[in-house]
């Protein structure tokens, strides 16, 4: 075969592949109209809350999607969303300026600082912006990507999932793991929760469901998304390959980064790096 021309089939060849790659990473929105949760806190469902989105405003002269939440028989309002590329902004009720929610455009190795807007919902920050604070101290956690891979849910459909560990950027220190995200769904804790722990060892403490809303009848059919433990079903533990000087020597440390004076006999820490339960 002539080489310009086997070159020219192989070039032809690996754009073909490229496509049908983006093709399969479509992203997938976070905020749309029908999509809602639930979430239940505590083993014995002691306090369950419902998310969803219902609507739009207008907001600088673009839309935003509104979200509620229901408690009880509660409704309430609860932030402007909006999808902007692979990121996801939203504004809380009673604040006038736009917060990272999430970042679906994030690299395997890339870090993103997290924040809090008032008391209304935990959400993360860019690198320009100043550190925050937590009932008067300081805020100073980020995430590190570790993993990003694929998950088929109960829609039928792939979604991209990001597994994440919370760290003490200034100390180099991790905090606690791991942390998932679902491309469209958001967070294993909830999805306004994008930097909150939630254990796969203890699905009961955090259980998270995710709908879609379907007509039928003139009624509304929720449709299954996810569960929480879908989240969580990885195919190894996560791996911390960072820099990490204050577990040198193989000293355990609890899910908050605390050190521990010995190994526990019964439980979960993080050693060297990884998550151990015994």
């Amino acid at each position: 075969m002539n080489t310009r021309l086997l070159i020219a089939c192989l070039l032809c060849s690996a754009g073909m592949t490229a496509l049908a790659q983006e093709s399969e990473l479509e992203y997938r929105p976070f905020a749309e109209e029908g999509k809602f949760w639930e979430t239940s806190i505590g083993g014995l469902n002691q306090y369950v809350y419902d998310g969803y989105f219902a609507g739009d405003t207008i907001i600088d002269g673009e839309t935003w999607h509104k979200a509620y939440t229901i408690a009880g028989i509660k409704r309430t309002y609860y932030a402007a969303v909006r999808d902007e590329g692979k990121k996801v902004y939203a504004i809380a009720k009673g604040s006038s300026r736009a917060r990272l929610l999430y970042d679906f455009s994030l690299k395997e190795g890339d870090f993103v600082r997290c924040g809090v807007e008032g008391t209304a919902f935990g959400c993360l920050r860019t690198k320009e912006e100043p550190w925050d604070t937590l009932h008067g101290f300081l805020l100073n956690l980020a995430l590190k990507v570790d993993k990003i891979d694929k998950v088929t849910l109960h829609d039928g459909l792939e979604h991209r999932r990001f597994t994440l560990s919370l760290w003490s950027p200034g100390k180099d220190i991790l905090m606690a793991t791991p942390i998932v995200w679902i491309e469209g769904l958001g967070s294993g804790a909830g999805p306004f929760s994008p930097w909150m722990l939630q254990s796969p060892l203890l699905p009961t403490f955090n259980e998270y469901r995710a709908f879609v809303t379907l007509w039928a009848n003139d009624k509304i059919s929720p449709s299954f998304i996810a569960i929480s433990d879908e989240f969580y079903e990885l195919e190894s533990s996560t791996t911390v390959t960072s820099p990490q000087p204050a577990q040198e020597g193989g000293s355990p440390y609890d899910l908050l980064g605390r050190k521990l004076s010995g190994k526990p006999e019964r439980g979960i820490h993080i050693e060297n790096g990884k998550k151990i339960l015994r």
